[in-house]
């Protein structure tokens, strides 16, 4: 996996220091929501750098240099791409446009100056008053602002200030299944700009609502779902990745299952975003909107480092207690953890449920033992989650508040870690 033997010690610092500085308190940084109507949104003080960027390096836009240097600030627009930005999570290209696809793909960057505005496209739900995309701009990591788009093509100020050598990630904060939000190009007023490097150990989720933050801001249970209460930052699979100072991605669909989608009856099956039917593409649901054939596939590399599989919530919306419904769904997280493994075939695979039921964890732990026995591999696991506690309150619809996220997010973390050996300092480690 060419991971050397800091980042057991790199995460295990930064996860220390993650919680220890507030993540475990039901806290939210300071932001500032923005629409097109605003022109800009100022802050006072320089950010410290993060990166240092040679700014003579006459080869602009290799690996950690440079692709933009000038004297003094002047404009310089972009449309993202593999040598200008780092991206975590999904994407997909479609009229000249670069759509985010689900919850909290991102495109990060380095940057000295003081200004950064973009052209966004973004289309609403069904519902265009409650299921706006959303965006949000961060710098060095910390959640700055968070943008409400209107429909359609329209310029946005992201951020001014003065940064120096300060790493920016623009987020998708909503859901995949809400709203399509594309990024048409970025402009900043700059002096240096470089693409944010690649962190040591990435990390993907594959889930359904949960591990989208559905209604995690929310007042209380009885709030319908709005975008507006919907924040990818406050999850339990971002908390994680910050924690281990790992890049993301996040394969997840409000109502998705593995042989059944939520359904309102016991035994009345619903396949409309089945799991196995999205994973292998870069964004299913926005092509198949859009009719589009064929559709994209992703493209996997050599994989992630660790795989997060939270499903079965939805799940048992159609098995319930049926015990030929629940053996179905033992069969299919089978095959699906190999098809899994045939993706990713040197990650760690974790497989979790528990949030808001633990209900088919034992068919899952069944498929895990029965998976790792009969292909002799040792690298699956099943981790049941933390039920969420009435004194940590509810979201919309009942689902995990953001309280209940990052007490999710420590419980994973610590989990991981306690996977990870530390070998001899010149050799790569293992997690095992």
């Amino acid at each position: 996996m060419n991971r050397k033997y800091n980042i057991a010690m790199a995460a295990l610092a930064v996860y220390t220091a993650f919680f220890a500085a507030g993540c475990g308190k039901n806290e939210l940084p300071q932001m500032t929501e923005m629409t097109a109507s605003d022109t800009s949104v100022s802050e006072t003080e320089k950010v410290n750098a993060v990166h240092d960027i040679d700014p003579m390096a006459a080869e602009h836009g290799a690996d950690g240099l440079p692709f933009f240097y000038a004297d003094e600030n002047s404009e310089c627009t972009f449309i993202p791409a593999e040598d200008k930005v780092r991206f975590d999570g999904r994407y997909i290209r479609y009229n000249d446009i670069c759509w985010l696809s689900y919850t909290c793909s991102a495109v990060s960057f380095v940057m000295t100056g003081d200004k950064i505005t973009a052209e966004l496209v973004s289309n609403g739900g069904a519902y265009t008053n409650r299921q706006q995309g959303w965006l949000g701009v961060m710098i060095n990591g910390e959640l700055m602002n968070r943008i409400r788009l209107e429909d359609g093509e329209q310029s946005y100020v992201l951020y001014e200030g003065e940064l120096e050598n300060a790493e920016v990630t623009i987020i998708k904060l909503s859901e995949n299944q809400m709203s399509c939000t594309g990024i048409k190009s970025i402009t900043c007023n700059a002096k240096k700009l470089a693409r944010a490097a690649d962190r040591d150990i990435s990390i993907e989720f594959i889930g359904d609502s949960i591990t989208c933050g559905y209604g995690n801001e929310a007042d209380g249970p009885s709030e319908r779902f709005d975008t507006d209460y919907q924040n990818g930052a406050a999850t339990y699979g971002f908390y994680t990745a910050q924690a281990l100072d790992a890049d993301w991605s996040m394969v997840s669909i409000s109502g998705m299952g593995l042989i059944s989608d939520y359904t309102d009856t016991v035994g009345v099956k619903e396949d409309y975003l089945l799991a196995g039917d999205i994973y292998d593409y870069a964004d299913a649901n926005f092509e198949q909107r859009r009719g589009i054939e064929p559709l994209t596939p992703w493209d996997f590399g050599g994989g992630s480092d660790i795989i997060v599989i939270n499903l079965g919530t939805n799940d048992y919306s159609y098995t319930g207690r049926n015990e030929g419904l629940q053996d179905e769904f033992y069969r299919a997280y089978y095959d699906f953890i190999g098809h899994i493994r045939e993706k990713n075939p040197d990650s760690e695979i974790i497989c979790t449920m528990g949030i808001m039921g633990a209900e088919l964890f034992g068919q899952i732990e069944q498929a895990v033992g029965d998976y790792s026995e009969d292909n002799s591999d040792e690298h699956i696991h099943a981790m049941k989650f933390d039920y969420q506690s009435e004194e940590d309150g509810y979201g919309a619809d009942y689902h995990p508040t953001v309280r209940t996220h990052q007490k999710a997010a420590e419980q994973l973390t610590e989990y991981i870690l306690s996977l990870i050996h530390i070998s001899e300092p010149t050799r790569p480690i293992s997690i095992s």
